[in-house]
């Protein structure tokens, strides 16, 4: 790979991943910021997810170009397109849910409810990071310490999936209380949302682990 190419390919990839770490941050603040009562804050951060969300896009569109234009295999090429639009996911399904989240009057949501969903978001929080970690660390050809991480996402996504049961549970206690019942349709959708951003890090997870172990055979030329 020409090291020209892999010099700006690896430095826009590090401000990609700061701003898929920064959307995830600031919705996880805004979810503590809305249970603690300060809407207003947590509304401010809501606007910074989203915009994170949108400069991570315009910088996606930027490596896809890049990677598009440079002259290394198709193989490695395939690669980072694949590796790319798993991370993209992760960050298009916190999106949906902070835009969800601008419309549901979440103070009216039951509290063992929402004490659900800041759970969720902390485990998709912490997994998104470890993901991008797990990028870095990928690049840099610590195949051992990308693994490690990839292993940890898993677990917090399992961890995530008994959070996201005990939630449904919950809504299903709370559904008679609930008004209206749009309402519930759109908290069921949240925690859907939460869900599959959880499940979008185990995959990006799973992919760096499958990319680890094709570069152990067929270590692409970095230099």
């Amino acid at each position: 790979m020409p090291q020209k190419f892999y010099s700006e390919f690896k430095k826009l990839m590090e401000k990609y991943l700061d701003k898929i770490n920064d959307s995830v941050e600031y919705f996880k603040t805004a979810i503590e910021y809305f249970n603690s009562m300060r809407t207003g804050e947590a509304r401010s951060m809501l606007a910074k997810s989203m915009n994170a969300e949108k400069e991570a896009d315009d910088i996606r569109r930027k490596l896809t170009y890049i990677l598009e234009e440079a002259e290394i295999s198709p193989e490695v090429k395939e690669d980072y397109f694949h590796l790319i639009k798993r991370i993209e996911a992760i960050a298009d399904n916190v999106k949906e849910a902070a835009s969800s989240l601008t419309i549901i009057p979440y103070l009216e949501v039951p509290a063992e409810l929402r004490e659900g969903y800041e759970k969720m978001i902390s485990k998709v929080y912490e997994a998104s990071k470890k993901v991008c970690d797990a990028v870095r660390r990928l690049m840099e050809k610590d195949y051992e310490g990308a693994s490690r991480l990839a292993d940890d996402v898993e677990r917090l996504e399992e961890e995530a999936d008994l959070i996201n049961v005990d939630n449904r549970g919950k809504l299903l206690d709370y559904s008679d209380k609930i008004k209206p019942y749009t309402l519930a349709i759109l908290l069921h959708e949240f925690n859907n949302d939460l869900e599959e951003a959880a499940d979008a890090c185990e995959d990006a997870g799973d992919y760096i682990r499958a990319l680890i172990v094709e570069y152990k055979k067929r270590p692409p030329n970095f230099d």
